[in-house]
């Protein structure tokens, strides 16, 4: 018998892991669903920076959905401002990082993919059609 397809992930606030210098949980991919993106809800607490980095594999977008809060994300060496509601798309290959530094905790939900994640989700689904 199949098992039913997970519909609702609800936030567990208790579950936040501290990595890239940022709280977060990791909430796709989910076990049972093919996805060709990642993603994760973070929290850069005010007055911190997350920790600067480029994406693995090298080829991986990246973007953020800005939830609550205001930051500075920098990307490359250019600063932008977010606040709730923007959207801020991080390029393949570009240092980037989210400094806390506008007056309160920053929260945004995180997506990424890369050429291998979307090629796997085509793949799959060209198979399940079969």
């Amino acid at each position: 018998m199949n098992q039913p397809i997970k519909i609702v992930e609800s936030m567990d606030w208790s579950s936040l892991k501290h990595e890239y210098g940022l709280d977060g949980k990791r909430l796709l991919p989910w076990s049972g669903v093919t996805l060709p993106f990642g993603g994760a809800y973070c929290v850069v607490r005010e007055g911190t920076v997350s920790l600067p980095h480029v994406n693995e594999p090298a080829d991986e977008e990246e973007m953020f959905i800005c939830i609550d809060g205001t930051a500075e994300v920098v990307i490359g060496e250019r600063r932008h401002s977010a606040k709730r509601g923007d959207v801020i798309y991080i390029p393949a290959g570009e240092p980037h990082h989210v400094d806390a530094c506008l007056g309160a905790d920053f929260h945004f939900y995180t997506l990424w993919w890369s050429k291998g994640t979307c090629g796997n989700y085509i793949g799959e689904r060209a198979h399940a059609d079969v």
